[in-house]
């Protein structure tokens, strides 16, 4: 009976430390894997709030992707990208590199014109508008 309970405690330390070796392998490799963004363009919005688009591309055979970043004016934009890269969500995905974007005080507004990955308006300093069209 003794030798059942060591049993199962090895197995529990063996399960615990593969988990642990994967969750470190996981955070060396992600660095290689995290798709590089650049910012094209930035915009004031009110007094607080900094609008951020961000152009990526994951090889010669795929199309940009435009994200849209509603992020604090306080912070510089070395500490936004490495905000992005530890997962501080866009509220607008697309492929349009033609985006309309108007700013009236704390109003933004986009019309877009093709694919749209992702669109969130729930944003706390800001309101966002989005006028979409296929074409």
């Amino acid at each position: 009976m003794h030798r059942d309970l060591v049993f199962k405690n090895k197995n529990i330390f063996v399960l615990f430390m593969l988990a642990t070796i994967g969750y470190g392998i996981w955070r060396m490799l992600g660095d290689f894997f995290y798709l590089e963004q650049t910012i094209v363009y930035r915009h004031a919005v009110a007094d607080k709030s900094m609008l951020y688009i961000t152009e990526s591309s994951a090889g010669a055979t795929t199309s940009f992707v435009y994200k849209y970043y509603l992020y604090t004016a306080q912070k510089t934009d070395e500490v936004f990208l490495e905000d992005i890269k530890n997962g501080y969500e866009p509220f607008l995905v697309t492929t349009d590199p033609g985006v309309k974007v108007s700013i009236e005080d704390r109003t933004i507004f986009l019309k877009v014109s093709g694919d749209i990955f992702k669109f969130n308006n729930i944003v706390g300093s800001a309101f966002i508008y989005l006028n979409s069209s296929p074409f």
